[in-house]
């Protein structure tokens, strides 16, 4: 059986963002590809794209490519050196003067015709202590944040719907999916921080979360990024530091996964069968080696399966 072929779109800026034109060609790459390609974004070795672009290659399912002057390409979102997640790493302190921090959930909505996304979105950062200000299709973004113009372009945009939203020190996308079960409303931000201590409260944010009934909630220390913005390689290297998840992902998770190397201890909150599990990790102030990372790949790993099972 033939291999499907990579589709490439090459930029060949150093710091690439998501322009109107390149959303427009990665769209148009995948429509003229459609069965005969996997669309991937390639760049240059040295380049550093936004976490907006980071994200809405995420969340539509586009690799991330990097060439080096020899021709060589690898995966971009891959740590650049594989020792850095050797325990023994973690002596050598993290790769950036101090983290930014990520912030990622999602929610599940009844499909209904008078449904308003983006209100789950502004919940949680605003929980987070931030508020969202501006959005749009592309960088840079120009309209203010409006959860009614954010629906309709998020309905007139699926299955591929997905806007960049901003706000004073943070910048991501936001997204939604029809499931047989409803709307998922999902957030994927990079928010810069002063230091390793100006985090979000996370106590705020799990009751946050388990209040709005999330199905997932998320914060990780960003040791790889440069301002808003991430390097080859730089975005394997995250610490986590909350998880919560809701009562469709965390059946058995406890069960499956051994938190201790991690640090970690796990909690549910509610009653049977509608309770949410929230993991909480060890106040991080350097990279930690990748343990939390691999304990929490473990962790999705087990609610995954519990949820397909």
């Amino acid at each position: 059986m033939s291999s499907i072929p990579w589709v490439p779109v090459p930029t060949p800026a150093a710091r690439p963002w998501l322009s109107r034109t390149l959303r427009r060609d990665l769209q148009q790459a995948a429509a003229a590809s459609a069965g005969n390609g996997i669309v991937a974004f390639q760049t240059r070795a040295d380049a550093a794209i936004t976490y907006p672009l980071l994200a809405f290659l995420k969340a539509a399912g586009i690799p991330w490519f990097a060439e080096d002057p020899n021709g060589e390409v690898r995966d971009a979102l891959e740590a650049a050196d594989a020792a850095q997640f050797s325990d023994t790493a973690a002596a050598s302190g993290p790769p950036a003067v101090s983290p930014a921090v990520v912030i990622r959930g999602s929610v599940l909505h009844a499909a209904s015709g008078d449904l308003i996304l983006g209100t789950f979105t502004s919940r949680m950062l605003t929980a987070a202590g931030f508020t969202p200000e501006y959005l749009g299709p592309a960088e840079p973004l120009q309209q203010r944040w409006n959860e009614a113009a954010l629906t309709a372009w998020l309905r007139e945009t699926m299955p591929l719907g997905i806007a960049v939203l901003s706000g004073q020190g943070f910048a991501g996308v936001v997204t939604a999916f029809r499931t047989d079960s409803g709307m998922v409303e999902a957030f994927d931000v990079l928010m810069s921080a002063p230091s390793s201590s100006a985090l979000p409260d996370l106590v705020t944010l799990e009751a946050a979360a388990v209040e709005a009934n999330a199905q997932e909630l998320a914060v990780e220390l960003h040791f790889g990024a440069s301002g808003l913005s991430i390097p080859v390689g730089g975005d394997a290297m995250r610490v986590p530091q909350l998880l919560v998840l809701g009562p469709s992902l965390h059946s058995g998770v406890p069960e499956a996964v051994e938190l201790d190397p991690a640090g970690a201890a796990a909690a549910l909150h509610g009653h049977a069968p509608f309770q949410h599990l929230a993991v909480r990790y060890p106040t991080a102030s350097t990279w930690d080696g990748g343990k939390a990372r691999r304990t929490q790949a473990l962790i999705f790993g087990a609610a995954q399966g519990k949820s397909t099972g």
